[in-house]
C-alpha cells in the first residue's frame, strides 16, 4: 500500500525519505537531507536523526530529550522556501516546519546549515529568525504572530 511522504515532497514515502532512513541511499543535495530529518521527526526515527547531524555536534547526547519530544510533539507539515546552490562542501535550506507540542500550535523556521564530508551530507546548526509580534504567524493558521506562535 503506498503511503505520501511526511516531508510533504508529494512522492510515496518509498520513493522519497524512507531510503534514506533505513541508510539505502545517501543524500545528494541538503534540501534531501532536510526533508529526510523532518521525516524521520514524524516517524520516531531517533537513529536517523543522531547519524545525520554532524559528528561535531555530539547528538548522541541528544537522544533522551528527542526520544521525549516524540511523545508530546505532532508534526503537521513542512515547507522548503530556500534550496540555496551548494557552495564546496556547504548548503543551506531554509524551511518552515509546522507541529502541534501539546495541543498549541508552533512552527520552527530555520535557515539550517549543511556540510559534506567523504560525499555524506549532515546537518551542522541553524539560524533562527523570529517574526516580529505583527507578522503572520508562520505556522500557517492566519493569526498575528503574537496571537499564536509568539505567546
Amino acid at each position: 500500500m503506498s503511503q505520501s511522504c511526511p516531508c510533504d515532497s508529494g512522492l510515496d514515502y518509498s520513493l522519497c525519505c524512507q531510503p534514506y532512513l533505513r541508510g539505502e541511499r545517501v543524500a545528494k543535495r541538503p534540501s534531501q537531507l532536510m526533508r529526510s530529518r523532518y521525516t524521520a521527526f514524524v516517524v520516531h526515527d531517533v537513529e536517523w536523526l543522531i547519524n545525520s547531524w554532524h559528528p561535531s555536534c555530539e547528538a548522541e547526547k541528544l537522544r533522551d530529550s528527542i526520544i521525549a519530544g516524540f511523545s508530546t510533539t505532532r508534526w503537521l507539515g513542512l515547507t522548503i522556501f530556500e534550496d540555496a546552490p551548494e557552495r564546496d562542501e556547504e548548503g543551506f535550506v531554509s524551511f518552515i516546519a509546522r507541529y502541534e507540542e501539546n495541543g498549541k500550535p508552533g512552527a520552527i523556521i530555520e535557515r539550517s546549515r549543511f556540510l559534506k564530508e567523504q560525499g555524506q551530507w549532515y546537518y551542522i546548526d541553524g539560524t533562527r529568525p523570529t517574526p516580529g509580534r505583527n507578522d503572520p504567524c508562520p505556522c500557517g493558521c492566519g493569526k498575528k504572530f503574537k496571537k499564536c506562535c509568539g505567546r
